[in-house]
């Protein structure tokens, strides 16, 4: 693990520079929910290379099918998730680690944006996982040109507890549920925002 996350510090300062603002905000301990936006199949890397602590990352079953890709998330503790039906073995997998104290990265949008943003629809699911298990919500935004090359942020914002999501509706409402995740995601864009000493480079 100590290997992988150097060579992803080499990989993100020499072929890409990745710049993570705030990294202290992720908790050091204790249940959390990190919900980024999805740009590329790189976020759980660029997310993770900084912080200490491991995340455990819901991605989609396919990715296991390539074997050396597999063993890497695996490492970096990513587990399958059937994502065209109800994985009920995943969603289990995903209480019992949260309940553990550990920390699960979801992408709530559920796939890469490929430029869609706030169109993309938003899955509420980490919302309801985070309100039965107690755990908080890391907010992560991601964003700039994710190429060979090119300049990325990635901004950790404040953790919070996923009630203040649902204080103004009924959480067992499907509809105001996915309006509140929603609302979540134009938060996550809306921290976009490159410092200023920054901003031309």
């Amino acid at each position: 693990m100590a290997f992988l996350r150097l060579l992803f510090r080499f990989i993100f300062s020499v072929f890409m520079r990745v710049k993570v603002l705030d990294a202290g905000k992720m908790p050091e301990s204790g249940a959390c929910i990190v919900a980024p936006n999805h740009e590329t199949m790189l976020d759980m890397f660029m997310i993770g290379f900084r912080i200490k602590r491991k995340i455990c990352w819901m991605a989609k079953q396919s990715l296991f099918k390539f074997k050396p890709f597999g063993w890497l998330i695996k490492k970096l503790g990513a587990y399958p998730v059937k994502r065209d039906n109800h994985d009920v073995g995943a969603a289990s997998r995903t209480v019992d680690l949260l309940k553990g104290g550990e920390a699960v990265g979801i992408f709530p949008q559920g796939t890469r944006s490929k430029g869609r943003g706030l169109s993309l629809p938003v899955k509420p699911g980490f919302i309801r996982l985070a309100l039965d298990t107690g755990a908080l919500v890391v907010p992560v935004a991601i964003w700039g040109k994710i190429r060979l090359f090119g300049k990325v942020y990635v901004r950790f914002g404040d953790p919070f507890d996923a009630r203040e999501l649902v204080r103004d509706g009924d959480p067992a409402d499907k509809a105001f549920l996915k309006e509140a995740a929603h609302s979540y995601m134009e938060k996550i864009y809306a921290m976009m925002e490159a410092p200023d000493d920054n901003k031309k480079g």
